[in-house]
């Protein structure tokens, strides 16, 4: 029991904030870089990759040697937007190996309907650990009950 039998005093206590500190700014650290990062992807057992009915589009498509940043949206046709899952999935034209880029929700001003005001889809990742090569851009449309692969028609050289 010695070690509950401690004193704490201002010395001690500073150097258990200053730990803790750095322990959170770590851990915040491994977070926001996983969120940045390609993660291999392969298609679920319920994923299907008939893109009728899903409308997407890609409004900025940018690319300099260290990062790839995508922002457009999805939606499918007649129904509302309930509950948002929506990812970017590139694929390797020669390989065949996808690779998933998480996304942020926003607010699509170039929509004009309401129900699908929501559908815009924005993310940015480190080309790090991603082959060289061609992709081609899917949007992994797995908002409310939906599961679905679907091709944007643009492609992109990294």
């Amino acid at each position: 029991m010695e070690f509950l039998d401690i004193e704490i005093t201002h010395k001690l206590y500073v150097k258990i904030l200053i730990v803790c500190i750095i322990l959170v700014i770590i851990y915040m650290a491994f977070t926001m870089s996983s969120l940045l990062i390609f993660k291999s992807y392969a298609l679920g057992p319920n994923t299907s990759v008939n893109d009728e009915g899903i409308n997407t589009h890609i409004d900025i498509l940018e690319h300099d040697g260290k990062k790839l940043e995508i922002a457009g949206w999805a939606y499918k046709e007649g129904e509302p937007i309930g509950k948002v899952n929506c990812n970017y999935v590139l694929k390797n034209q020669e390989t065949g190996n996808m690779y998933l880029m998480r996304t942020k929700m926003e607010e699509n001003i170039n929509i004009q309907e309401e129900e699908h005001k929501m559908a815009g889809l924005h993310a940015q990742c480190l080309l790090f650990g991603i082959p060289k090569g061609m992709y081609d851009i899917y949007v992994l449309y797995q908002n409310d009950t939906s599961d679905i692969l679907a091709f944007t028609l643009i492609s992109v050289e990294l």
